[in-house]
């Protein structure tokens, strides 16, 4: 047995280590066969950002099962369809009482070993990578009695709560997904916020420091969370029937591209404008082009722009600009964002801009992010990035 402290928080001497990027490496590995879960609240945010390594689960033949609960509003039917899209016995559990249903336990098993997370976080993106959270990864080896045997009550735990025959445990059906969102306990992505979610409007925009509390307690700045990965879900290895149709969300979920030193450069305070050029052949992914009071056809959209202390609006504007003035052949999209989203970039370049489409009705429709060399989720969005165009690498997935 081999019990690890994973600490999201970086304070004093203690080193931040995201419990999402240990659930993302152990799922991921060939050992593991099984990834089970039993949480309080479950949103596309955190789904999405599990999602790579829950499809190499499910593609290798590997099953997953999670118990969900429905209090307070913040779990979503679009997570509660994408999880029974890939598992047939996945379920919600309802108190119906003034109590609720709160635990936070994730286990990854094999033949030979498992690994149980235990703490504080919930299956959403802030729980999983940004709030200040606190869990125990336990890892388990089955040639060790006594650790098969802590196994094995995790095990039964496991099926007693996956139990469709036990009161206040139901499968996730159209049915029952139907009478919690009439009875207003479950809603859609669009129609509210995370619980952990703080969102900042206006560019750049701050709170207000009247009542005196940013003076005592400043904010918290941690590292962006990983852009999410919404793939094209698999087909369960069971033959089981899928109960709920998968969220629809499009064939093209994100743009990526490797931003170069120039691009990075045009920071507060720096002279220039803060755009990338976009290529051609990614344009249908943003906005419609269209001829205003401007001299060139552009798209004004707001998206959600990922920062150390929380997502904030913003407003980009696309544009094509034709020639210069000179009637020099330009021939080029750009895309103007701010000096706010270059700051959160790397001098000298080489950080990925991922812009990710929202679920469908959502305001804004777009998410970005600046995905840095450092965080562990690069070097796979990378891999996407098949493309190339004036030295700089591209893709969209």
């Amino acid at each position: 047995m081999l019990i690890e402290l994973i600490p999201q928080i970086e304070i004093g001497g203690i080193q931040r280590l995201r419990v999402g990027d240990v659930l993302n490496r152990r799922i991921s590995e060939a050992a593991c066969d099984q990834f089970r879960f039993a949480v309080a609240y479950m949103r596309l945010s955190g789904w999405d950002r599990l999602a790579g390594a829950i499809d190499s689960l499910t593609n290798r033949g590997g099953r997953i099962s999670g118990v969900v609960g429905v209090d307070s509003g913040v779990t979503t039917v679009e997570a509660l369809r994408a999880l029974s899209h890939v598992s047939h016995d996945s379920v919600i559990f309802y108190t119906t009482s003034d109590f609720i249903f709160h635990p936070k336990v994730y286990l990854a098993s094999g033949l030979r070993s498992a690994t149980v997370v235990i703490g504080s976080p919930n299956f959403t993106r802030d729980g999983l990578f940004r709030n200040v959270e606190l869990a125990t990864a336990v890892h388990l080896d089955f040639d060790s009695a006594v650790d098969l045997q802590i196994y094995e009550r995790y095990d039964l735990l496991f099926d007693e709560l996956l139990n469709v025959a036990r009161a206040n445990i139901q499968p996730i059906s159209d049915e029952v997904l139907e009478s919690l969102v009439a009875a207003g306990l479950i809603a859609s992505e669009t129609s509210g916020r995370e619980r952990d979610q703080r969102t900042r409007r206006g560019p750049g925009a701050r709170r207000s420091r009247d009542s005196g509390v940013d003076r005592l307690f400043p904010p918290l700045r941690v590292p962006v969370a990983p852009p999410p990965f919404r793939a094209q879900l698999p087909q369960p290895a069971a033959a089981a029937p899928l109960v709920v149709p998968p969220p629809t969300v499009g064939n093209v979920a994100t743009f990526i591209m490797q931003l170069s030193p120039f691009d990075s450069s045009h920071r507060t305070g720096v002279p220039g404008t803060p755009e990338v050029l976009i290529p051609h052949a990614a344009i249908p992914f943003f906005p419609d082009l269209s001829l205003s009071r401007r001299q060139y056809p552009d798209a004004l959209f707001d998206v959600l722009l990922n920062t150390q202390t929380g997502q904030e609006r913003h407003r980009y504007r696309l544009w094509y600009y034709e020639e210069r003035a000179t009637g020099t052949r330009i021939d080029e999209y750009r895309l103007r964002m701010n000096h706010d989203t270059i700051d959160l970039t790397t001098v000298g370049g080489g950080d990925l801009l991922v812009i990710s489409k929202r679920p469908q009705g959502a305001d804004p429709s777009y998410e970005v992010t600046i995905l840095p060399r450092t965080d562990p989720t690069y070097p796979g969005f990378l891999d996407f990035c098949i493309n190339e165009v004036q030295g700089k690498r591209w893709g969209i997935i």
